[in-house]
């Protein structure tokens, strides 16, 4: 992985995700990445997980709650000003079961994040943004 840190978009994954966002109208992309973490039996990989975070970070947003204000994030809060009359009611439930289960011990990028010096950084992030949708 080449970006790593604990915020939101800090990770390949969660930009390559965003990505995927800027070039829709709707709640596609943040619906897939949440159902993804949710409809998964096994063990949440880490990919999966950061781009589940970064459609959570993006709902918070939506919901007129957001996070860092960062140049790198610029083009976020560009598509979350556009859409921000999308009703993202029904998202939520789903949103905070999502963080529940990348916060389980069986999600990869929580173990990777558990080895490192920077764990409970992490843990404030995401819980940050489980706050703001909340």
């Amino acid at each position: 992985m080449g970006a790593w840190g604990h915020e939101i978009f800090d990770n390949d994954a969660a930009c390559d995700w965003l990505d995927s966002l800027l070039v829709r109208d709707d709640l596609s992309s943040i619906e897939l990445a949440l159902d993804k973490v949710n409809q998964s039996a096994d063990s949440i990989d880490t990919a999966t997980a950061s781009a589940a975070l970064a459609a959570c970070e993006t709902l918070a947003r939506l919901r007129g709650r957001p996070g860092l204000h960062e140049a790198s994030l610029d083009q976020l809060k560009h598509w979350t000003d556009h859409h921000n009359h999308l009703d993202t009611d029904h998202l939520v439930p789903l949103a905070m079961q999502t963080l529940a289960r990348i916060q389980a011990d069986d999600c990869q990028l929580k173990q990777q994040w558990q080895q490192s010096e920077n764990f409970e950084k992490w843990v404030a992030t995401v819980e940050d943004v489980a706050r703001r949708i909340g």
